[in-house]
């Protein structure tokens, strides 16, 4: 297996990095993909805002033959670590395949990239903004994913918590259906809402 930390001005490292879970996800119909042009822009250091106050680092795991099996990104959040008094790296952008040394291989790159820039802690799944990359799914995996909520295959849990990592807290989702009581309030409030902003 090889690691490898993309440049990110290489197309072809990029297409791959961005290719990876349309792969992974191929036959999960839960899974919404990203807007090709958002997923994009987060490895484009020119435009992308987070780069003019932080930095972050991308890698690949291939096979012999060149095959991709997984990616990961590390943030070095500048401003949050400022903010809080912490030396925190995330990491983010997490796909593999159900390898436990191919994820190995990814986190370690991560864990030496964020002690290389003096970091002392890792989170994540955590992205770029406070509203990107909420943990991971650990139940409901039949069920497509609600707005603002990660989406990933149940075996992400084993990988994530075999680097290390252990859970800080949970996140509950669910669903209101058409018949309750509950919906419809809520599309008379989304109703006068919209009204009164109009």
């Amino acid at each position: 297996m090889k690691i490898l930390e993309i440049d990110t001005e290489n197309r072809r490292q990029v297409r791959d990095f961005l290719d990876l879970p349309f792969r992974i996800y191929a036959d999960c119909p839960q899974w919404v993909p990203p807007l090709e042009m958002d997923a994009r822009r987060m490895l484009d250091r020119t435009h992308h805002p987070f780069f003019k106050h932080s930095d972050a680092a991308f890698f690949l795991a291939s096979d012999t033959n060149g095959q991709i099996l997984g990616r990961v990104a590390v943030l070095d959040n500048q401003h949050y670590n400022e903010y809080n008094h912490e030396k925190t790296a995330f990491f983010y952008l997490f796909e593999c395949v159900n390898e436990v040394n191919t994820s190995q291989g990814l986190f370690d790159a991560v864990f030496n990239w964020a002690r290389n820039r003096g970091l002392a802690n890792i989170k994540g799944p955590k992205g770029f903004t406070a509203l990107d990359g909420m943990g991971l799914l650990i139940k409901g995996f039949e069920y497509r994913p609600a707005l603002g909520i990660p989406y990933n295959l149940n075996y992400y849990q084993t990988l994530v918590e075999n680097a290390g990592f252990i859970p800080e807290g949970n996140m509950v989702s669910g669903y209101i259906y058409p018949d309750t009581d509950c919906q419809r309030k809520f599309i008379e409030w989304l109703n006068v809402f919209v009204k009164d902003m109009g």
